[in-house]
């Protein structure tokens, strides 16, 4: 048996230079999927979102994108 990713219309981005660096992101992320990276930037992890979109409406900068994916 295979196992196969979901495929998704659409993703979360982080923009590093809209975030505040509050952790509202990664306090709402029951998924693991939000968290700091190399260079001390929050960042998604695609494999582990499943675009609940908490993350998206915790964010009170704005921070969060929606970004389409192309088809």
């Amino acid at each position: 048996m295979t196992t196969e990713q979901r495929k998704y219309k659409f993703h979360y981005l982080i923009d590093s230079d809209s975030c505040m660096a509050c952790g509202a992101c990664e306090l709402e992320c029951k998924y693991d999927a939000v968290y700091v990276d190399d260079n001390a930037d929050y960042a998604i992890n695609i494999s582990n979102c499943l675009r609940c979109g908490k993350c998206f409406r915790a964010c009170p900068s704005d921070a969060i994108k929606k970004i389409m994916t192309p088809s």
